[in-house]
C-alpha cells in the first residue's frame, strides 16, 4: 500500500510541476518572440510540409508539418490568459493537409486562431517558447543536432564500459533505421531525448548490484518516463522510451550472469510496463480532465473522434483489410535495408531476395548456443511489440510510417544480439577458409 501511494504522489507532483511549467512558458507576450518566429517561417518557406531529404526512400522524410504546427499554437497562445491559451492550445488552420503555408500565413498576416489542439500537452512549448526569445528554428535545430549528438556520446561510452557488443549493436540499430535524420525534426526528436537519457539513468540504477532495490528505483524511473512521454510526444515513437532502456538492462544483467529465474524477469517486465502505461496513459486523461474542470467542456468530446480514427480510420483506403494487410509491411519496408532491397531489387522477386537473406542468416546462426532459452523467448516478445502497436493503432503507423518505422529499433537491437550470441564461428570460419584457399588457387592458375 505504501508503495502505491508513493506512485501516485509522484505521478501527482509530475502533473503539476509539469502543467504549471508549460503555463509559465506561455506567459512569454508574443513580442519576444515574434522576430524569430519570423525568420523561421522563412525557413520554412524553403521546406515542405513532409520535407523529402532523399528521394523514395520514405526512411527519410522530415515531417516539417508537426514542428510549424507546434510554431502555429506558440504563436496563436495568448500570454494574458495562460492557462486557458495553454489547454486549448489554439491555432490557425485553412489548408488540411501535411503543409507549412497555415504557419507563414499566420506570423506574416497575424491571422486569428480558428481551430484547436487541446488533445495532446504540446509540451514541446515549454522548452520551444523561451529558446524562440533567442533563437530562430533553424538555429533550433543546429542546437538540437549537437545536444543529441553528445547524448549518444555520452550513452554510448556508458554502453560501452558496460559491454562493447551491446554498445555496438545499440549503435548499429540506430544506423540501420537512419536515426541521423531524426535531428532535422524537433518531433522525431523528443523520443530519442528521453530514450537516451532514461537509459543512461537506468544503467547507473542498474550499477546496483542488488536487482530488488535496482528494481523498485528503475520503476518509478519508468513511472515518470511514462508521465515524460505522454507530455511532450507527438504519439511518434513513444515505445523506445520504455523497451529500449529496459531492453538494455535485461541485456546488460544477462551479460553480468545477473538475470532471475525466468518468472521474476517477467514480472518486473509486466510492472515495468504497467507503471509506463499508467504514466503514459494517466497523463493524457490528465490533460482532458483539466480541460474539462477549468474550461468548463467535455474535453472528451473533443478527442473521441480522433482516438477512433487513429486506431483504424480508414481515411482514402477501400476497407479494414487493405489497412491491416499493409500497415506491418508499410513500416517494415521503410527500415533503410529493406527498403533499398524494395526499390532495386524487386523486378528480380522482392520474396526470393529476403527468403535469401533470412536463409543466409539461418545458415550462420546456431541457435542451441543461446544459453537461456526462456529469456531468449521474452527477448523475442519483446521484439514483437512494435508490431503489435502498428496493429492497435493502425491507422496512425499507416499514415505517420515516416517516423513509426523506428519503433524497431527494439526490434533490431534484440535481433541482432541474439545473432551475434549464436553465430555458429566454426561455419563462418570454415566458409572463410574454403574461400581463401579457392582465391589462392584461382590466382596460381590450378584446376579447381
Amino acid at each position: 500500500m505504501k508503495k502505491i501511494i508513493k506512485y501516485i504522489i509522484i505521478f501527482i507532483l509530475m502533473v503539476l510541476i509539469l502543467f504549471f511549467a508549460l503555463v509559465a512558458s506561455s506567459m512569454i507576450p508574443r513580442s519576444a518572440i515574434e522576430e524569430n518566429l519570423k525568420e523561421s517561417a522563412e525557413f520554412y518557406k524553403q521546406k515542405a510540409g513532409i520535407h523529402r531529404m532523399k528521394n523514395k526512400s520514405i526512411y527519410s522524410y522530415i515531417h516539417y508539418f508537426a514542428d510549424t504546427r507546434k510554431l502555429n499554437i506558440i504563436y496563436c497562445l495568448d500570454s494574458s490568459k495562460p492557462i486557458e491559451s495553454t489547454l486549448w492550445a489554439r491555432y490557425y488552420q485553412v489548408i488540411k493537409m501535411d503543409t507549412n503555408k497555415d504557419f507563414i500565413d499566420v506570423v506574416e498576416n497575424k491571422r486569428e486562431p480558428n481551430t484547436q489542439y487541446l488533445r495532446y500537452w504540446n509540451g514541446c512549448m515549454l522548452f520551444l517558447r523561451p529558446l524562440l526569445t533567442i533563437f530562430n528554428m533553424e538555429q533550433i535545430y543546429l542546437i538540437n543536432k549537437i545536444l543529441l549528438a553528445i547524448l549518444l556520446a555520452v550513452i554510448f561510452v556508458v554502453l560501452f564500459r558496460k559491454s562493447k557488443k551491446i554498445a555496438f549493436i545499440f549503435l548499429a540499430s540506430l544506423i540501420l533505421t537512419a536515426s541521423w535524420y531524426v535531428p532535422y525534426c524537433i518531433e522525431y526528436s523528443v523520443t530519442f531525448y528521453i530514450m537516451f537519457i532514461t537509459t543512461i539513468i537506468a544503467i547507473k540504477i542498474n550499477n546496483n548490484k542488488d536487482n530488488n532495490i535496482a528494481n523498485e528505483r528503475l520503476l518509478k524511473l519508468f513511472l515518470i518516463v511514462g508521465v515524460l512521454t505522454s507530455f511532450f510526444d507527438f504519439l511518434t515513437t513513444e515505445l523506445l522510451t520504455i523497451f529500449i532502456p529496459l531492453t538494455i538492462i535485461l541485456l546488460i544483467r544477462k551479460e553480468e550472469n545477473r538475470l532471475a529465474d525466468i518468472k521474476s524477469v517477467c514480472i518486473f517486465l509486466i510492472k515495468s510496463v504497467g507503471l509506463w502505461l499508467i504514466g503514459y496513459a494517466g497523463m493524457w486523461l490528465s490533460k482532458w480532465i483539466l480541460a474539462s474542470v477549468i474550461l468548463h467542456i467535455n474535453a472528451f468530446d473533443y478527442v473521441k473522434d480522433n482516438f477512433v480514427l487513429r486506431i483504424n480510420g480508414l481515411q482514402g483506403l477501400k476497407n479494414h483489410k487493405e489497412l491491416y494487410n499493409h500497415v506491418i509491411g508499410r513500416n517494415f519496408f521503410a527500415v533503410p535495408i529493406i527498403n533499398l532491397i524494395y526499390i532495386y531489387f524487386y523486378r528480380l522477386d522482392l520474396k526470393i531476395a529476403i527468403a535469401g537473406l533470412v536463409f543466409l542468416i539461418l545458415f550462420f546462426v546456431n541457435w542451441k548456443d543461446f544459453k537461456d532459452k526462456k529469456i531468449m523467448y521474452v527477448l523475442l516478445f519483446i521484439a514483437s511489440v512494435p508490431y503489435i502497436r502498428y496493429l492497435i493503432l493502425a491507422n496512425h503507423s499507416y499514415r505517420h510510417v515516416m517516423f513509426t518505422f523506428r519503433d524497431q529499433i527494439i526490434t533490431i537491437i534484440i535481433l541482432l544480439y541474439i545473432i551475434i550470441d549464436c553465430l555458429n564461428y566454426k561455419r563462418i570460419q570454415k566458409e572463410v577458409s574454403i574461400k581463401s584457399l579457392l582465391s589462392k588457387k584461382i590466382k596460381k592458375g590450378e584446376k579447381i
